[in-house]
């Protein structure tokens, strides 16, 4: 096979323009947690970070896994692409719908219990979030299945950029505190969402609003499977928030939330591979390709990313102190303990993509089960005795878990060997030599084109 085969240079350009793109999210996300955290502090900063997890938590327990599914069919061209769409559109006002209702049960009668010390009013704005979380969810997945990735980083990017500019209007020239911040957030989401939604029709040639049970029935039958995973996935992410919340309290989450967003940034180099590479193997016939060209992404992610984390190692409390001030550096500590968690789990996300759009969405939930149970029990046991870093540190425990338990269903899948996956095999740097070189006449020839 040859090496302009395995390169397959739709995915180097697909995965080069969403990691450039997630580079100016990136930028600009940075910029706006600069700002959410010298203006609120690091308890309302705590306060914040808190109230959002309401309305994450209902999207990803609410949200049936349709946009994975919708990923999954699109590539795979098994439905009209209108009548995805359409039917799509109708899904998200329902389950939106019935997101908003779940979370006014949560707020009234459990706030107390999952929510302490974060006020009503604070939950109760967060909730407007949903159901364009959930629109934009369903709809932006259209673009990622017919990999239109171009159009899917774009309305990122747009995103990243509302919230930054209605967030520094908010908080900066209004002082509107908390309150501001989630507003800012809706209202970013309220003109992507209408964004979004044009690129989708116009890609797809119009919206059939006509429900379709057997479409409904399949995607929901795939999505729930993802969903499960994601489920898991999200717990295994943000138990820690809530856990150190019970703990210690919102300041303190105020600073583990810096830290864990800084460490999250690694996430950039994993995010762009497996967002393009799920598509991709979805629609892919070919299981030999699949065998040599997955394992060449994940094990670049997985040294690139410690790369990555080694330097973030070295620079984590310099950056501290210039970006979110001296009174944030207590975030240094737990930052440094998220470095090598962060680095198996994106080798993970690689090789968990890969198993779901072979089909087999239901093996990661095996995994994502047991990391969650790790996660949990660790954080019971560390965050009373070693605060915020304590947190970290399980949550680095249970990433390596998660990628170990990943790495063997992978490997049993695939009949490929662990050892293929995690370390450079040779020809290696060729192949990245080869792959540079096409890419950079393609983009050399994109500027002589727009010149």
């Amino acid at each position: 096979m040859s090496v302009r085969t395995l390169s397959n240079r739709s995915f180097i350009k697909g995965s080069t323009i969403t990691f450039l793109s997630g580079i100016i999210s990136l930028v600009v996300g940075i910029g706006t947690t600069v700002v959410l955290a010298r203006f609120l502090g690091p308890e309302g900063r705590g306060i914040y970070a808190i109230a959002n997890l309401l309305p994450a938590f209902i999207v990803t327990f609410g949200n049936l896994g349709i946009g994975s599914a919708t990923v999954y069919y699109v590539a795979r061209g098994d439905f009209r692409r209108q009548e995805i769409l359409g039917n799509n559109v109708l899904l998200s006002l329902v389950m939106g719908g019935l997101g908003v209702v779940a979370g006014f049960v949560v707020v009234l009668l459990f706030r107390e219990t999952v929510f302490p010390n974060v006020g009503t009013p604070f939950l109760l704005l967060a909730l407007s979030l949903v159901p364009v979380m959930i629109f934009f969810n369903y709809i932006q997945s259209v673009l990622l299945g017919a990999q239109q990735i171009a159009e899917y980083n774009y309305v990122q990017i747009m995103y990243s950029a509302l919230f930054l500019a209605f967030g520094s209007l908010a908080l900066v020239w209004l002082n509107s505190g908390v309150t501001g911040a989630i507003l800012s957030d809706f209202l970013a989401y309220l003109v992507v969402v209408v964004l979004v939604f044009q690129l989708a029709r116009k890609l797809t040639g119009g919206v059939d609003l006509t429900p379709n049970r057997f479409y409904i029935k399949q995607a929901v039958s795939y999505g729930v499977q993802v969903h499960l995973s994601n489920i898991l996935a999200f717990l295994n992410y943000r138990v820690d928030m809530f856990m150190v919340n019970w703990f210690l309290g919102p300041a303190a989450v105020g600073f583990y939330a810096v830290g864990v967003g800084m460490v999250e940034k690694l996430w950039l180099i994993s995010q762009s591979a497996a967002i393009v590479l799920y598509p991709k193997v979805a629609a892919e016939r070919d299981d030999a390709r699949l065998k040599i060209f997955t394992p060449l992404v994940a094990r670049t992610v997985l040294w690139t990313t410690a790369l990555a984390a080694l330097m973030l190692a070295l620079l984590s409390r310099w950056i501290l102190l210039v970006l979110y001030s001296e009174a944030f550096l207590p975030a240094a500590d737990a930052l440094q303990a998220l470095l090598a968690g962060v680095v198996t789990l994106g080798a993970g996300r690689v090789l968990a993509n890969d198993m779901s759009g072979r089909g087999f969405p239901q093996l990661n939930i095996y995994s994502s089960a047991i990391a969650v149970i790790t996660n949990v029990v660790l954080n019971i046991i560390w965050i009373p005795q070693y605060g915020i870093v304590g947190a970290a540190w399980a949550s680095t425990v249970s990433y390596t878990v998660l990628f170990l338990s990943v790495l063997m269903f992978y490997c049993h899948l695939s009949g490929n060997s662990w050892a293929k996956v995690v370390f450079p095999q040779r020809g290696d740097w060729a192949l990245y030599w080869q792959t540079s070189k096409a890419f950079y006449r393609w983009a050399l020839a994109k500027v002589r084109l727009v010149l």
